[in-house]
């Protein structure tokens, strides 16, 4: 092989894997997207069809702690993505929305506990926003950290 075809190679390799990232950071950004704006949704259907016995008080801080995780994960996120790679963390991310949704689906609409981690694994999945975010290799190494205040 020539030196042309091993570059030719190796750049076929880089686009593979930039893709990949941003393809799993993209799911896994819409996915966990439905947690802020779906919420009002899933709060009437908690209500009307599953009669749920919790009080406002209860699914308003199911809904704080989702919050919360999607805003307080990108700071964690930000520190994982400089110590383990954004391949490990945007895959982690995924995970986190993927057992949240699943969560969500089998969990009795009466259980504030599974309802309330179920919202903050689906929160924490934003954290894959900071793989998707250029405006992080502009900044030596702390990147993701400065990123992740945004």
């Amino acid at each position: 092989m020539s030196l042309s075809t091993d570059i030719h190679i190796n750049n076929n390799k880089n686009n593979l894997r930039k893709w990949s990232l941003f393809i799993l950071s993209f799911i896994s950004v819409c996915l966990s997207s439905g947690l802020v704006y779906g919420w009002p949704t899933l709060r009437r259907n908690l209500i009307d069809e599953y009669n749920t016995t919790l009080s406002e008080d209860s699914l308003g801080l199911i809904y704080t702690i989702g919050a919360w995780s999607t805003q307080g994960g990108r700071l964690l996120f930000g520190l994982a993505r400089d110590k383990f790679g954004t391949r490990n963390v945007c895959l982690l991310s995924l995970f986190g929305v993927i057992c949240g949704l699943v969560g969500v689906a089998v969990c009795d609409a009466n259980n504030a506990t599974s309802l309330s981690i179920s919202v903050f694994c689906i929160g924490l999945g934003s954290g894959g926003q900071l793989c998707l975010q250029p405006v992080a290799s502009l900044f030596d190494r702390s990147g993701t950290i400065i990123a992740s205040l945004r």
